[in-house]
């Protein structure tokens, strides 16, 4: 269930190191996922908790929640990627297509190496694949180097929305 690019191996979390995540249990968590898991892997232990959430309850979502991105050559944890949802119908100017929305984070010491881009195109070229038409990312609008990403990987704004965890996100849209 893994997806490899060149660099890096997109390596699906279980239920257990979403668990130890969930729980802060630092040790367990990196048993699970890779003794090189960083202290960021828990900064935002609640969306494994939400992601936990979602796989108990619909074992399909399991191929969609957090993968690990780990560079082959030395197995370094350098981020995660995950989808908010499993696939589903989008409508956008009078067509509809399925998508999924995106999240992803790379950790401040492997940031601005192209992890970003090639961990998005990979996951893109997979779920391809697999029948989905588009993704969906939500960007902060002072956030330059994930609005440059999202224009390198084709996506346009389609508006905007606020959340209450994280405020005013603006929406792009780009079609695999």
């Amino acid at each position: 269930m893994d997806i490899e690019t060149e660099r890096l191996v997109l390596r699906l979390v279980p239920l257990a190191g979403l668990a130890a995540t969930a729980a802060n249990d630092q040790a367990a968590a990196r048993r699970i996922i890779g003794e090189s898991l960083p202290e960021a892997w828990f900064d935002d232990a609640w969306v494994a908790a939400l992601r936990l959430k979602q796989w108990a309850g619909n074992p399909a979502y399991a191929p969609w929640s957090i993968r690990a991105i780990a560079r082959k050559d030395t197995g370094e944890i350098v981020g995660n990627v995950n989808c908010h949802h499993v696939p589903m119908p989008f409508a956008l100017g009078g067509e509809t297509t399925i998508a999924v929305e995106m999240g992803y984070g790379i950790f401040a010491p492997w940031r601005r190496h192209g992890y970003a881009f090639e961990a998005l195109t990979g996951y893109m070229g997979w779920a391809a694949a697999v029948g989905v038409g588009a993704i969906i990312l939500s960007i902060s609008p002072g956030n330059a180097a994930s609005r440059g990403l999202a224009f390198r990987l084709g996506a346009t704004r389609i508006g905007s929305q606020e959340s209450q965890a994280d405020g005013v996100q603006d929406i792009f849209f780009a079609r695999l």
